[in-house]
């Protein structure tokens, strides 16, 4: 089977594989084409085998530069470290990692539909110029990635306006002197504010305490029933208390307080309200 390339780094990328896997001399030479040059790589072994060459050379050669290409010259994201972090989003949706994001785009099985449309054209003694692979029969491919693209940008500006939205209420933290040295919160079907000697502090005395700027500022984000009152009262340390210490209040809670916050289970919390109170 003969590969043709027009990027000869392309061509000893795939040399490299077929070294590495299959040992042996591979060897590339030049073909002059009518107005072009290219790089031309034989190989033999099994149509499994060519296919999996070609897939894997897919996605770890060409893949995100592809990507990387459609941030920079379509999205206009010039930027290394953007381009990083959304091509992080995307290859997290392909991996299976970011399952909330991949539900809205769908699921793409990489190896199926790259396999798919290559299989018809190996075996034999034929040619397959991997460029023309790469624009005509990959197309749904790419389409179906560049939407993961999309949503993978929204996603990361999202997460840019969250940490705004985070620094903001640091900074928000910095002018505020505490109302109490310490709060304790209790994370269960409700959240339940508590003194340092585990005296309940009521939803009226949360309400007297809140300020509404937070709840107009931000109205979107700001949680009325735990950040708000936390913002407002501005303890110097914050006790959690909960048996789910990966929920995104509590993940909220950390990055906004930082150092002051401290998460137990609420085993914890009847153990220490016992002992304050014997």
């Amino acid at each position: 089977m003969e590969f043709l390339f027009k990027d000869k780094e392309d061509a000893l990328w795939v040399k490299e594989y077929f070294t590495r896997r299959c040992g042996g001399d591979v060897q590339i030479r030049e073909v002059a084409l009518p107005g072009e040059k290219n790089y031309s790589l034989k190989v033999s072994g099994s149509e499994q085998e060519l296919k999996r060459a070609v897939v894997d050379f897919i996605i770890q050669k060409k893949r995100n530069g592809w990507i990387r290409g459609q941030l920079k010259h379509f999205y206009f994201f010039q930027a290394e470290e953007e381009q990083n972090r959304i091509l992080e989003i995307v290859v997290g949706m392909l991996k299976g990692e970011r399952p909330e994001l991949t539900v809205l785009a769908g699921e793409i099985d990489e190896c199926r539909e790259i396999g798919k449309a290559v299989g018809p054209l190996l075996g034999g003694e034929g040619t397959l110029p991997i460029d023309s692979l790469l624009t005509f029969r990959l197309k749904a491919y790419f389409d179906a990635l560049d939407n993961y693209v999309g949503i993978a940008i929204d996603e990361y500006k999202m997460e840019q306006e969250y940490q705004i939205f985070i620094q903001s209420l640091r900074d928000y933290l910095k002018q505020k002197e505490p109302k109490k040295e310490t709060v304790k919160l209790c994370l269960g079907e409700q959240a339940k504010f508590y003194n340092e000697q585990f005296r309940e502090i009521t939803r009226e005395e949360l309400d007297e305490m809140i300020d509404r700027r937070l709840l107009t500022n931000h109205p979107v984000y700001i949680d009325s029933a735990t950040i708000a009152p936390l913002l407002s009262i501005s303890p110097a340390k914050i006790e959690i208390y909960t048996d789910n210490p990966d929920h995104a209040l509590i993940r909220t809670i950390c990055n906004i307080f930082e150092e002051r916050v401290n998460v137990k289970s609420r085993a914890h919390f009847l153990h220490e309200q016992h002992a304050a109170n014997e």
